[in-house]
């Protein structure tokens, strides 16, 4: 062991604990229903036909976010809650590579993802038969993992936590018979946490841990949308939600094992990570995206969807780190993720006049390819199926329930987080079950 740790050493140091805070804040996912980071669950609706034909069904205040040219189809006031459980599963297996012949002890770690439930909540005021406003709230972006302390890969990650919560605001008009048009502003919080240990010379006798915690960030953006009847049984629909900047704050504490002090060098190692306890600040984009969909009154009872989304990931290029402590080294994490299509479609069915079933299935493609997975973004493409229900038990309230199956595709990868972490080889694999419950109310 060294007995003075030089500045390749601290900016080693630096590039391994700080600079994940970006690649986390940008690029990890729960493993629910959308790419990327992102979650497509909010109204249980929306899950019951696989997300098919949501900017185009405009039936309940969901459409507030979907697209809120919607709204000038709903003739009462409303208010729609639904709240939505995610039950992922994610198991690597595996090895972490330091050298040609050695890898990192510890185990793979099992499920590597927590359940999480999410909520959201829509309404809708008609000012007029040509006028609404309305408004929204739900969690666009979100994960949840832990892996154990003695995780194989704990040199490239451990606990990662993002939450991101958006409020909506949204008029409508209806210009004619066919056309109408609605938007309004998005705001957005934004708060992430991150952990891993950190591979230093002295990492036989213990592992020195680092831990990231961005402070709650709110910044703003926008949804448009417009709405077309074609005839009395079909319309379209098109939204644009923004893409939103967020500049983080975050402070990184540094864990060092007591031992450290006892052995030869070990002063100055603690001296070096000692110094590395600094606030830091990072840019986060979330991304924009362009969807458009259909709805069909094929009969009286039965009525098709489809929709198709684009979301412009490729903005998560490159993350740069900036720590304010003066022997802590910028760093550059290179994301290089792809723009995204999802594609959808789905169906209604009213079996009797209270009771509607709903079914659908989606392909959802990962922002992540195989030349750029690694352990904290072990993303792939993914196929849904969905079945739901909607029931009046009365005239003016409805209860929903949704159920979703996710299949992922194998997610192999052989990633190196910095030039102390290793390489991990390995792959992932993954589903998911996702399930909502909901209820709308018309007065």
């Amino acid at each position: 062991m060294p007995t003075t740790p030089n500045r390749t050493l601290r900016k080693l140091l630096c590039t391994t604990a700080l600079g994940a805070l970006a690649a986390y804040g940008c690029g990890y996912t729960t493993k629910a229903q959308a790419s990327g980071f992102a979650l497509r669950e909010g109204d249980t609706d929306w899950m019951a036909t696989g997300f098919a034909g949501d900017t185009a069904k405009a039936y309940d205040a969901s459409t507030v976010w979907s697209n809120p040219a919607g709204m000038v189809r709903l003739n009462q006031n409303e208010i729609d809650g639904s709240i939505n459980g995610i039950f992922p599963n994610s198991t690597f297996s595996g090895a972490n590579f330091v050298g040609p012949a050695t890898t990192t002890p510890g185990t793979t770690g099992g499920n590597l993802l927590e359940s999480a439930a999410t909520a959201g909540i829509y309404g809708v005021w008609s000012v007029s038969p040509d006028f609404k406003l309305g408004f929204g709230t739900g969690s666009p972006f979100g994960q949840r993992v832990t892996n154990p302390s003695n995780f194989v890969g704990r040199y490239q990650s451990l606990v990662s936590s993002i939450t991101d919560v958006q409020f909506n605001l949204s008029a409508a008009y209806k210009i004619n018979e066919q056309w109408s048009i609605g938007g309004g502003p998005v705001i957005d919080v934004f708060t992430a946490r991150l952990t891993q240990a950190l591979n230093t010379p002295a990492a036989a006798f213990g592992d020195a841990g680092a831990d990231l915690h961005a402070s709650s960030d709110t910044a703003a953006g926008f949804n448009l949308g417009v709405m077309f009847q074609a005839s009395p049984d079909l319309r379209f629909g098109l939204d644009y939600r923004s893409r939103i900047q967020h500049n983080i704050s975050g402070t990184q504490s540094i864990s060092i094992p007591a031992v450290y002090s006892l052995l030869p060098g070990g002063s100055a190692l603690a001296g070096a990570l000692n110094a590395q306890n600094s606030p830091a600040t990072t840019g986060i984009t979330l991304p924009d995206s362009l969807t458009g969909g259909a709805y069909w009154q094929m009969t009286p009872q039965l009525a098709l969807l489809s929709d198709i989304s684009w979301t412009d990931w490729s903005l998560l290029k490159s993350i740069n780190v900036t720590p304010s402590a003066p022997f802590a080294a910028p760093s550059t994490i290179n994301e290089n993720w792809r723009n995204t299509v999802a594609v959808s479609v789905g169906a209604n069915y009213n079996l009797t006049k209270e009771l509607m079933l709903q079914g659908g299935i989606g392909f959802d493609q990962s922002p992540v390819t195989d030349s750029n997975r690694t352990s904290r973004i072990p993303d792939s493409n993914r196929y849904l199926v969905s079945v739901g229900a909607q029931y009046d038990i009365l005239p003016n309230l409805t209860l929903q329930a949704a159920y979703s199956h996710i299949f992922f595709a194998s997610a192999e990868l052989t990633s190196q987080a910095s030039t102390t972490s290793g390489v991990l080889v390995g792959k992932y694999t993954n589903a998911a079950d996702t399930a909502s419950l909901g209820v709308k109310y018309r007065f």
